[in-house]
């Protein structure tokens, strides 16, 4: 195999495509947002910008620590330990954790390195034929035939995506995936509330966690985000954005018992946050005969990490084979 098609360019893509590179493989990755990140992603607010999805990355292995700290000696990464609180105020224990240089997308940026990067390319179909595995975009135009397909989109895109291959396709259908509203703000000040506090998390019926943006290591501005909890953002999934972002900033100031001073101000609906198999049998998945292969965390364990193991996973396959 040497011409690498990647459908998705979030960790486990631009992950995968790193090793891949790095073994002399041709690789281009097919991105249908106007970014690198996935749940990595950033968005910019104003003059400042703010994670869009997770606000740090964790680690419960040592091999995902120890990959994320060399990250860090190589000056993609910084190590934070945030200062963090419940909702009634008590001080809660918080474990180091990691964040890209100036945005979190960096990361992916970094690691996708020389591969070729095609953004706003939605993928409609990935089939085998004998010229290989072909690609068309949503519209039906064709991209091109390579010696391999992985996809790394979210389980419910990469069922269609999967049709190829029944058993995979199947395998994404089971996955269970959890939306999330998001909102971030650019203050004029910071609340009372969260002055000398990194997250608040823990204890709130809707919110899931607040987190000070500006307080990152290497960040600017007076800006916060706030994610909202499954159950509430399920039960408001197809509200515009316009009425979740009302509805989060009266919940916002409720707790906060002041106005925000807000200088500008977006709302993001994540419909696949979270992504997780019921059953676990797989870390990845690669079909010899078709050339077709997808990994992510809704494969393997959940979250960053999940991807993390998935996308090293197939990649030992792919460079065995």
């Amino acid at each position: 195999m040497q011409k690498i098609a990647i459908i998705g360019a979030g960790l486990a893509g631009a992950l995968l495509s790193d090793r891949l590179t790095d073994a002399g493989l041709d690789v281009t990755l097919f991105e249908k947002s106007r970014g690198t990140g996935g749940r990595l992603a950033s968005a910019r607010l104003g003059e400042f910008s703010a994670d869009l999805g997770a606000p740090a990355i964790d680690a419960q292995g040592q091999v995902f620590r120890s990959w994320l700290a060399l990250q860090q000696q190589k000056g993609i990464l910084d190590a934070w330990q945030p200062r963090t609180v419940g909702f009634n105020g008590e001080v809660r224990e918080s474990d180091w954790k990691w964040i890209g240089k100036g945005r979190n997308s960096s990361l992916t940026r970094a690691l996708i390195g020389s591969a070729k990067l095609e953004t706003e390319k939605r993928i409609g179909v990935v089939w085998p034929d004998r010229e290989g595995v072909m690609l068309r975009d949503d519209e039906g135009g064709v991209l091109g035939h390579f010696d391999a397909v992985i996809c790394t989109a979210p389980a419910p895109q990469s069922v269609r995506l999967l049709e190829a291959v029944p058993r995979f396709a199947h395998i994404a259908e089971e996955s269970i995936t959890d939306p999330s509203w998001v909102y971030l703000a650019s203050l004029e000040r910071l609340p009372g509330k969260l002055e000398g506090v990194d997250v608040v998390e823990s204890g709130h019926l809707r919110i899931a966690r607040i987190s000070v943006e500006s307080n990152k290591p290497g960040r600017e501005g007076c800006v916060i985000k706030v994610e909202m909890d499954r159950d509430w953002s399920e039960a408001n999934i197809d509200l515009s954005k316009e009425q979740v972002q009302e509805r989060i900033r009266c919940l916002l100031e409720r707790w906060l018992q002041e106005q925000l001073s807000v200088i500008t101000e977006r709302t993001h609906r994540w419909l696949y946050n979270c992504s997780y198999q019921p059953v676990q049998e797989y870390l990845s998945l690669w079909d010899v005969d078709t050339r077709i292969g997808a990994c992510g965390d809704w494969i393997g364990p959940a979250g960053l990490e999940g991807s993390f193991l998935s996308a090293q996973d197939l990649a030992d396959q792919l460079l065995k084979s």
